[in-house]
């Protein structure tokens, strides 16, 4: 009895065949393109179709969390601790580093503690950072072209983005006193989040992108 319930309940956590995992990331956020190829990759590897959606934080988590779409990728622990209705799948997609950028020269060792007495910029929706640079001055943007706009027209001391990010690497090619400080201020984990009807597919997602490393 106890193996037929659960292979009901797998039954009804599948997609229907034919139709695809309907997925959201931030849009015009590297780590996120970066977090759905890995998904992408695994979704083909467990035998699942996945689609994405570009959506901005509040409204893609809301939306997963009310079950209209299926889940969310790239999103921290604590970024999803507000929306009870999501299981996460318990495998890293994307190792996330929030790093400083500035015009100036400015000692970062000490991680997000270096930053008080600065004003920052930084992307909005953003649970993590937002909850790391609490009580600091911050101008919050949608999205990091308009972020390096603001540093660059002095709006900002430092910017927050990935330690990797092509939009600061492309600039750094015609504007060579950008500068990034290193270390990143922390590395997180980001994980894929699914709404807890699938909840038995997160151990064949969790396998598929284990064999992916």
């Amino acid at each position: 009895m106890k193996v037929l319930v659960a292979l009901l309940c797998a039954l009804a956590s599948a997609p229907v065949p034919g139709q695809d995992l309907q997925l959201f990331v931030i849009p015009d956020t590297p780590a996120h393109l970066e977090a759905w190829k890995t998904v992408e990759a695994a979704a083909h590897r467990a035998g699942l179709g996945v689609k994405v959606s570009a959506l901005s934080a509040e409204r893609g988590m809301v939306l997963v969390n009310e079950g209209k779409l299926d889940g969310a990728i790239g999103r921290t622990m604590l970024a999803a601790s507000s929306y009870p209705q999501l299981v996460a799948v318990p495998e890293p997609i994307y190792m996330y580093a929030p790093t400083a950028y500035s015009y100036k020269k400015i000692d970062v060792s000490r991680g997000w503690k270096s930053l008080r007495g600065h004003t920052l910029c930084m992307r909005r929706g953003y649970n993590f950072t937002e909850e790391r640079t609490a009580g600091m001055p911050r101008h919050r943007l949608d999205n990091d072209a308009s972020l390096l706009r603001m540093l660059k027209a002095g709006g900002c001391d430092i910017a927050i983005m990935g330690r990797s990010n092509k939009e600061v690497l492309a600039m750094q090619g015609h504007d060579p006193d950008l500068l990034q400080l290193l270390p990143p201020l922390e590395e997180v984990p980001l994980y894929l989040f699914l709404h807890k009807r699938h909840a038995a597919l997160v151990p064949r997602l969790a396998e598929a992108l284990r064999q992916g490393r």
